[in-house]
């Protein structure tokens, strides 16, 4: 078995399983390979209406037995969400048996780089191709350009829109990401009037601009003032100093409901506020840190997005269409959970 990780990528998936609830590096494949070796429940939605959904189950494939390349292509490694996913195709590779070369872009400010490394991975000479989109329209050329090469393109978490030649899509439209966090919210709220700001990811990255639509969607007559909506990137520094600025401009702040990244730095920006325990925090997906700070207490809630299931069903996806077994088009969504301080522990993260 081989793997090309670029920028040790590997050796950080170890890490993401430790945070992620695998006992030990030495056991980190062992412990969790058969998370992605069973059944998975999922969501079909309708290509024609994003909110009609029917139910079934994804069946991962069993390990190959020939030599099968897939390059798998990702925005970013900066934030513990996409070393989340990475972890997710690499124990689904080690598993099935495939060769995987693991490209990242660098940023979400990136898109020229992923577009070059997608018309690489024709020279290599990719079997198939997993994209996770910096920006939908960006790559949409190169996908269509791999396509009419014979090369199947599976689509990864941020979805890519209908129209574009795809073997199939293993996502979450983060509309209902932002639907569903904002159902979280009135939940927690009540009857109450809350001002709240949404840091909902990178400027021009159409998961977070999905969120915002989805969010909008829900509150739209309620209880909810939201008061301001900033987009940055998902590093810590600059989510932190985003909401700290914005703590300090709306001292009648009641949420903060953030990206992942920004609902960690928010736990420190609003203790440096002097407003723990005022503002409280709502994360639009979890990782590692927002699961350990919802258990502390600190975080209120987060939409758990399966990442790195999704991202194995990715791989799943791709070895089938190259085998010949995956319905063309095909696109399942895990079925998302909400992780709260309650059943954290009772939720099998990923």
């Amino acid at each position: 078995m081989k793997y090309k990780c670029n920028n040790d990528l590997f050796a950080a998936a170890c890490l993401v399983s430790v945070a992620l609830g695998a006992t030990s590096t030495a056991s980190w494949a062992d412990s969790t390979a058969e998370l992605f070796s069973k059944p998975v429940e999922v969501f079909d939605p309708n290509p024609s209406d994003m909110t009609d959904v029917e139910t079934s189950t994804w069946e991962p494939p069993a390990p190959v037995d020939r030599d099968i390349f897939i390059c798998a292509s990702f925005p970013t490694m900066q934030d513990p969400y996409w070393l989340a996913a990475n972890y997710g195709i690499v124990t689904e590779a080690r598993r099935l048996g495939v060769t995987l070369d693991i490209l990242n872009a660098g940023s979400f400010k990136n898109l020229s780089t992923q577009v070059s490394q997608l018309n690489d991975c024709a020279a290599k000479g990719a079997d198939a191709v997993l994209v996770a989109p910096i920006s939908a329209e960006g790559v949409s050329s190169a996908v269509r350009a791999l396509s009419k090469a014979g090369i199947p393109v599976v689509n990864i978490i941020p979805r890519i829109a209908d129209g574009t030649d795809l073997a199939g899509r293993s996502t979450l439209d983060y509309y209902q990401v932002g639907v569903a966090s904002a159902q979280y919210l009135l939940e927690e709220i009540g009857d109450a009037e809350a001002n709240v700001a949404l840091f909902p990811g990178p400027p021009g990255a159409d998961w977070a601009a999905r969120t915002v639509q989805g969010f909008e969607s829900v509150i739209a007559g309620t209880n909810v003032n939201l008061v301001t909506t900033k987009f940055g990137n998902t590093d810590k520094s600059a989510q932190y100093n985003l909401i700290a600025d914005t703590l300090n401009a709306t001292p009648d702040l009641d949420w903060v409901v953030s990206n992942a990244v920004g609902a960690d730095a928010a736990v420190s920006a609003i203790s440096a506020a002097g407003l723990a325990g005022k503002v409280k925090i709502g994360s639009t997906y979890q990782t590692g840190p927002v699961r350990d700070a919802i258990l502390e207490g600190t975080i209120e809630w987060a939409l758990n997005d399966n990442v790195a299931v999704m991202a194995s069903i990715g791989l799943d996806m791709a070895v089938k269409a190259i085998s010949g077994d995956l319905d063309e088009g095909m696109e399942v969504w895990p079925v998302p959970q909400k992780l709260t301080i309650e059943h954290a522990d009772a939720i099998e993260t990923d």
